[in-house]
């Protein structure tokens, strides 16, 4: 009788830490930031970004992934100029700031050598150049101002990377979705 006493004691024991241990990680789950985030404006030529965020409750810390274009949209010339950007970026929050640098993929393509025109009333001058494409490892870093309630939000973005190939630096308007409180 004992023997089934105890075990049942300790069941009941384990039983209560799992209850309060699940309860507590959901409390402390809630307490985190998640965010996706469309982002639309000017670089060296119109950019497009889209970023997911984490913030652990814990710490003031930041981690962003992002996907960035930066292209001519109607180029007058053919090519027309493009950059591609995959980045993971760590930093911090201070009140409704996030400032955070990481490392990035590049690739994209630009004009090489004039190869010839051929007009075009409609499209441009007609110009054509070899089509020069590259792939290389970036510096991106960002800085952005949100001003969120729970679910939704809104914000500026200043953006850039630095890389051998193209680096550039611009400002979007952004738009948030997710857990922000």
């Amino acid at each position: 009788m004992t023997m089934k006493l105890s075990v049942l004691n300790f069941l009941l024991v384990v039983g209560l830490f799992a209850v309060t241990s699940v309860s507590q990680a959901q409390t402390d789950l809630e307490k985190h930031i998640f965010w996706i985030s469309p982002t639309v404006g000017k670089a060296t030529f119109p950019s497009a970004m889209l970023s997911v965020g984490y913030e652990p409750a814990t710490s003031q810390s930041v981690f962003v992934g992002r996907y960035t274009v930066n292209a001519e949209l109607f180029p007058d010339e053919e090519p027309g100029i493009k950059l591609q950007e995959l980045g993971l970026l760590y930093g911090r929050r201070i009140g409704n700031v996030r400032v955070v640098a990481g490392l990035a993929s590049i690739w994209g393509n630009y004009r090489g050598a004039y190869i010839q025109t051929d007009p075009d009333p409609l499209t441009g001058n007609g110009r054509e150049y070899e089509f020069v494409s590259y792939k290389t490892w970036g510096i991106p870093a960002e800085v952005r101002y949100m001003l969120t309630s729970k679910y939704v939000g809104i914000g500026l973005t200043a953006f850039g990377t630095l890389n051998q190939k193209r680096s550039f630096g611009g400002l979007g308007v952004s738009f948030y979705l997710g857990k922000m409180k």
